[in-house]
C-alpha cells in the first residue's frame, strides 16, 4: 500500500540538524502513512550517518544541488503527495495531519508558516514573510505526485529561487492552500552571521524588483553566490 505522504529531505553537510529535523517528522501526530526519504547531496560529513540511525531511506544523489536532489528523492518516493522539507528545518507536530487535511479537500499543494529560530525582533519580523509571499514555498512545501511530474519538478540548475518557481507553475489554475495553523521552525545560521536587515531587504528585492518587475525570481550560480556556513 503506498503512503499517504513522501517527505523528502535533500541534505548537503547538516550532520548538526538533520537529527532534530527527522525527530520532528518521526515524533508526528499523524493519523496517516508516510515514509521518510533523505538525499544526500555532495555530503562530505555524517548527514547520511545520522540519518541512516533513523527508519528513513537514505540515498545519495549523483548530482549536487538542492532541487536536484529534491527531483531525484521524488523519484523514489511512493507517495501519491510530495512533501519537500529543508535538512535545517523541524515541524510542528500537527504539520502532517493538516496536510492530509489539505489533501482531502482537494488540494493540490501548499505551503505552511515559516518561522525563523532566534528571539530577535528581526526574527519575528522575517517569519511574516511566509504570510505574504504567496509563492515562497522554502523550508516546507507539499504537492501531489502526479502533478509534481507533470510540470517537470523542480527547476535544476537554479541557486535561488527554485522554491517560488515550483510554487507559481503548481499553483496556475491549481487550488493551493496556506496551512496557517501549523508550521515550520528554520535555522537562522546565515542570517545571524550576515545580518538579518541585510537579508530582509534581498528578500524585499527579489520578490517585488526581481520577480514581479523583471521576472528573474529564479537564479542560477552565475547569478547569486552563497557563503557557505555548514
Amino acid at each position: 500500500m503506498k503512503p499517504d505522504i513522501s517527505i523528502i529531505i535533500p541534505a548537503y553537510n547538516e550532520e548538526n540538524f538533520i537529527g532534530d529535523t527527522l525527530k520532528s517528522v518521526f515524533s508526528s501526530d499523524f493519523t496517516g502513512t508516510y515514509e521518510v526519504i533523505v538525499v544526500c547531496n555532495g555530503c562530505t560529513d555524517k548527514t547520511a550517518k545520522v540519518a541512516e540511525k533513523t527508519d528513513a531511506k537514505v540515498f545519495n544523489a549523483p548530482t549536487k544541488g538542492a532541487p536536484e536532489a529534491a527531483n531525484y528523492g521524488a523519484k523514489q518516493a511512493e507517495g501519491t503527495t510530495l512533501a519537500f522539507l529543508d535538512a535545517d528545518t523541524v515541524i510542528s507536530e500537527n504539520l502532517l495531519e493538516e496536510v492530509l487535511k489539505a489533501v482531502k479537500k482537494k488540494y493540490i499543494g501548499g505551503r505552511t508558516v515559516v518561522r525563523w529560530r532566534g528571539e530577535s525582533l528581526a526574527a519575528k519580523l522575517f517569519s511574516l514573510v511566509s504570510y505574504v509571499h504567496v509563492h515562497k514555498w522554502g523550508g516546507f512545501c507539499f504537492v501531489d505526485k502526479n502533478i509534481f511530474n507533470e510540470i517537470g519538478g523542480y527547476r535544476t540548475g537554479a541557486k535561488y529561487g527554485f522554491d517560488f518557481d515550483l510554487a507559481k507553475r503548481v499553483a496556475r489554475g491549481r487550488k493551493v492552500v496556506l496551512l496557517h495553523r501549523s508550521h515550520v521552525v528554520t535555522s537562522d545560521r546565515r542570517f545571524a552571521r550576515e545580518g538579518w536587515w541585510k537579508h530582509m531587504w534581498l528578500a524585499i528585492k527579489r520578490n517585488l524588483i526581481d520577480d514581479k518587475i523583471l521576472g528573474k525570481g529564479v537564479k542560477s550560480e552565475e547569478d547569486i553566490v552563497y557563503k557557505d556556513h555548514r
